[in-house]
């Protein structure tokens, strides 16, 4: 999921769900992106793990992060009742 220059996405490199800010090389149609927080799977729910302050920069990431956060838990307690109902 993407909202302007946010994105809420899966890396294979990390293993893990990610929030990255993409960014455009000045006049180039080319964009180089960067991580700016972690989500973390823990016992009882996701956590978010920020990067040094790069999250605060953005004000789209917190759109992004919290429905990122959101999404997660909603799908850990889906998973859980699974568990649960075995």
């Amino acid at each position: 999921m993407r909202f302007r220059n946010i994105e809420f996405r899966w890396s294979k490199v990390n293993n893990k769900y990610e929030l990255v800010k993409w960014n455009q090389r000045n006049g180039s149609v080319e964009e180089t992106c960067y991580v700016i927080a972690f989500f973390d799977k823990e016992k009882e729910c996701y956590s978010m793990r920020t990067i040094g302050d790069r999250f605060f920069e953005d004000k789209d990431a917190w759109v992004v992060g919290k429905y990122g956060l959101e999404f997660l838990n909603e799908i850990f307690e889906i998973e859980k009742q699974e568990e649960d109902n075995l």
